[in-house]
């Protein structure tokens, strides 16, 4: 089997009611691949029974991990412990909710790959917002106008330049993950904006690939205090950038703190 080839992140706070069938589907989806693969769970801070549902349904399954912090601290802090702490060759970030379905993942590796036009992507990441992407079912109309909103005032001040800043899908060189999420300083809606700043300060080469989609109810988005958060982040981004937080040593090392992984007791 070799290298480990995949690691799939997920962040999990409080998922009881949509973690079970995702798993069920992420496994279906890998059974027949021909490579190894981990799953790490980050569970940011759940009050309910979704990580224990997640461990029955994965023991004795492929090697999964639990990262367990013990306190809420946002999407972007389970991310970042999440990326920093996988081994695959490539890092895929996909929401616990998939909303974008896990077979996607066949559009996205092939661009990693050298071709006659180019060495490959360092990024590969979903987007709803493209010519050939597909949604089944949208969001209610004002999240998905703040989110459109939000995109365009992402590339405007974070340097994004791209079509869709939050679709919660993309996928990383390992290397290349570990680098950027090691400089992430925001938790808060606005992390998108300042991983995808930090891919282009260091001229990391991004590609979008239009995805199927379908908005999954009950997001733990708090619509008008997330926005401001966020609105807020993005400006943060240019100070971060202009203190240096992005470019020194210092920098990515003063912003990690260890957390806690927990290995399931059958492993």
């Amino acid at each position: 089997m070799g290298e480990l080839h995949l690691s799939i992140v997920i962040p999990v706070f409080n998922e009881e009611q949509r973690i079970k069938p995702s798993l069920v589907k992420i496994l279906d989806y890998f059974q027949n691949k021909p490579f190894k693969w981990e799953i790490l769970l980050v569970d940011d801070g759940s009050k309910d029974k979704g990580i224990s549902l997640a461990k029955e349904i994965l023991k004795n399954k492929e090697e999964f991990r639990v990262i367990s912090y013990g306190e809420n601290r946002g999407k972007g802090y389970a991310l970042k412990q999440g990326v920093l702490a996988s081994h695959g060759k490539y890092i895929l970030f996909t929401d616990a909710d998939l909303a974008t379905p896990i077979d996607e993942l066949d559009k996205m590796l092939p661009w990693f790959e050298p071709n006659s036009e180019n060495n490959g992507y360092d990024i590969v990441q979903g987007s709803r917002k493209m010519i050939g992407a597909t949604i089944e079912q949208h969001q209610p109309w004002l999240r998905e106008s703040l989110g459109k909103v939000f995109t365009w005032l992402s590339n405007k001040v974070a340097n994004s330049h791209v079509s869709d800043v939050t679709c919660g899908f993309k996928c990383y060189r390992r290397e290349i993950g570990h680098q950027i999420y090691a400089f992430q300083h925001l938790y808060d809606w606005s992390f998108d904006s300042e991983i995808i700043f930090i891919a282009r300060k260091y001229g990391y080469k991004i590609k979008e690939v239009p995805v199927h989609w379908h908005d999954v109810r009950g997001t733990k988005v708090r619509l008008i205090k997330d926005v401001t958060r966020s609105l807020k982040g993005l400006l943060l981004i240019r100070i971060n950038n202009w203190r240096g937080n992005y470019s020194s040593r210092e920098g990515a090392i003063a912003n990690f703190e260890s957390v806690v992984t927990e290995y399931p007791e059958s492993k």
